[in-house]
C-alpha cells in the first residue's frame, strides 16, 4: 500500500555551474498526488540574467529515474515547472531524497565530439512519504581541489546520539565522475566516522568550481531517514606555463610583426639620394 500522505519537508537547491554565462537556477517543489503514483511538481526559478533554454530536468527517487524537458526554457526572472512521477508502492514510510540534475546549453565552442557546452547542476528535495523522520546523520566535507583525480574527505556523526548504520552516496553533475560504490558506515552513538569520495575529472574545464551532493540514508525500525549535504570541488588550473603565456606571446608576436612590416615599408619607400 502506498504511504500517504506525502509532503515536501525541505526544499533545497544546489548549484554547480562550470560556465560563467550560465543562468542562476533555484529549485522548489510540491507533491501533486500520491496514488496511483507519486507525482512531484518541480519548480525552477531563474534568478540570473541569462536564459536557460531548453532546460532538461532529471529526477531520481528510490532507484527510479524520470526526465522532463522545458523546451522553451526559463527566462531571467521567470520560472518553469515540470511534473515527475514515481512508483512508491513499495517505499517504506519516512523521508526520502529526490535528487535532481538540471542541464541547459550555454555559449561557447563545441567540445572535441561536436557537442555544445552545457551548464550542469545538482539539486534535491526531501520528501516525507507517510511519516516524517529526523535526519540520520550530520555530514561535513572540506573543500577539495582535484587535477585529474582526487578525493573529498567526509565526516559523519549520528544526529541524535544513537548508533546508526547509514549508506553514503555522492552525486556529481556533468564534468565530474564519482568512482566507487556507496559506503555503508556504522556510526557510533558518540564520535565521528571518516569516509572518502573519489572523483575523476571528466570534461570539467580547468579553473572551475563545482559542487557534489553527499546523501546519507538509513532505514531503522522500518522508518526511512535521509539527509543531504554539499561539498565544494575546485578543478585545478592548467599546470603548464604555456597556456598562461598564450595571450602575452600573441601580443608580442603581433608587435614584432608590425615592427618588421613598418621597417620594410620604410626601406622600400624612403627617399633616395640624388646621383
Amino acid at each position: 500500500m502506498s504511504p500517504s500522505p506525502s509532503s515536501v519537508v525541505a526544499v533545497l537547491a544546489l548549484l554547480a555551474v562550470p560556465a560563467p554565462a550560465a543562468a542562476e537556477l533555484d529549485v522548489s517543489g510540491s507533491v501533486v498526488k500520491v496514488a496511483p503514483r507519486l507525482e512531484v511538481r518541480v519548480v525552477v526559478t531563474n534568478r540570473g540574467d541569462k536564459p536557460a533554454a531548453p532546460l532538461d530536468v532529471t529526477g531520481e527517487l528510490l532507484g527510479q529515474q524520470q526526465a522532463a524537458r522545458l523546451a522553451e526554457g526559463v527566462l531571467p526572472g521567470a520560472e518553469g515547472a515540470v511534473v515527475l512521477g514515481f512508483d512508491v508502492a513499495a517505499a517504506p514510510p519516512g523521508v526520502h531524497a529526490l535528487t535532481l540534475l538540471l542541464e541547459h546549453p550555454v555559449e561557447g565552442a563545441p567540445d572535441a565530439a561536436g557537442n555544445p557546452p552545457l551548464a550542469s547542476q545538482r539539486a534535491w528535495l526531501l520528501l516525507a512519504l507517510g511519516a516524517n523522520a529526523d535526519p540520520p546523520a550530520r555530514i561535513e566535507a572540506l573543500p577539495a581541489t582535484i587535477d585529474v583525480r582526487g578525493t573529498v574527505e567526509v565526516t559523519l556523526e549520528s544526529a541524535d546520539g544513537r548508533p546508526r548504520r547509514v549508506r553514503l552516496r555522492a552525486l556529481a553533475a556533468r564534468g565530474l565522475r564519482v568512482e566507487g560504490e556507496p559506503a555503508d558506515l556504522e556510526l557510533p552513538a558518540r564520535g565521528t566516522v571518516k569516509a572518502s569520495v573519489t572523483l575523476v575529472r571528466a570534461g570539467a574545464a580547468r579553473g572551475t568550481r563545482h559542487a557534489i551532493l553527499l546523501l546519507a540514508e538509513a532505514n531503522d525500525g522500518g522508518l526511512a531517514r535521509a539527509c543531504v549535504a554539499t561539498a565544494v570541488v575546485e578543478v585545478a588550473p592548467d599546470p603548464s606555463l604555456l597556456p598562461r603565456l598564450r595571450v602575452p606571446l600573441a601580443v608580442l608576436g603581433g608587435l614584432l610583426l608590425a615592427v618588421a612590416l613598418g621597417r620594410e615599408a620604410w626601406r622600400r619607400w624612403r627617399p633616395t639620394d640624388a646621383a
